[in-house]
């Protein structure tokens, strides 16, 4: 009997992608994490503030606020589509990848720097959802959205966030990379 490789290929491609999107899929919460708290640093304030501001740019975060009087740096929210969006290294494992790639899902990055030098990173995820939305399965740049009208008269947004839980692994590889830069400066 001769076995046909490239058959036998073509099948473990699909089972492999039928466990990743029913793991993206599944009931259990993927970001139940925690903020990641580094211990005081012994540099100043604005010497931290720009060390964060390197770090998350590095991770291609767009920076929202950096208010230096009280020591908090935030970012705008970032999308990826999780393994197909191999260049953005936010998922810190194959369940999210998977789920980012099912799930429209966004992370922001806030860190607050402490009177005594600590460190807080808290990575936050939330979930767009775009109900109204149809997608045009020949070409999807014809995709449309509906206009949804509640009983008042008034339009319904046409897409609505979710916030899911927090990214501890990302929290704890911006903080590590925050303490590496800190100690070789």
């Amino acid at each position: 009997m001769r076995i046909n490789t490239h058959r036998v290929l073509g099948i473990a491609c699909v089972g492999v992608l039928v466990v990743l999107l029913t793991g993206g899929c599944n009931g259990s919460a993927v970001y139940r994490g925690h903020d990641y708290a580094l211990d005081s640093v012994g540099a100043d304030r604005t010497r931290v503030i720009e060390v964060v501001r390197d770090v998350l740019s590095d991770h291609r975060f767009v920076i929202d606020r950096v208010d230096g009087r009280r020591g908090i740096v935030t970012t705008a929210y970032k999308s990826t589509q999780g393994i197909a969006s191999p260049w953005d290294a936010e998922q810190g494992s194959l369940k999210e990848e998977a789920a980012d790639f099912v799930n429209q899902h966004e992370r922001s990055v806030r860190v607050t720097i402490a009177e005594d030098g600590e460190i807080v990173v808290s990575v936050l995820v939330q979930r767009v959802h775009r109900p109204v939305w149809r997608i045009e399965t020949e070409s999807i740049s014809r995709s449309t959205h509906a206009t949804v009208i509640d009983a008042e008269g008034r339009r319904q947004p046409a897409a609505t966030v979710t916030p899911i839980g927090v990214d501890g692994q990302l929290a704890r590889r911006i903080g590590e990379e925050i303490t590496r830069r800190l100690g070789a400066g």
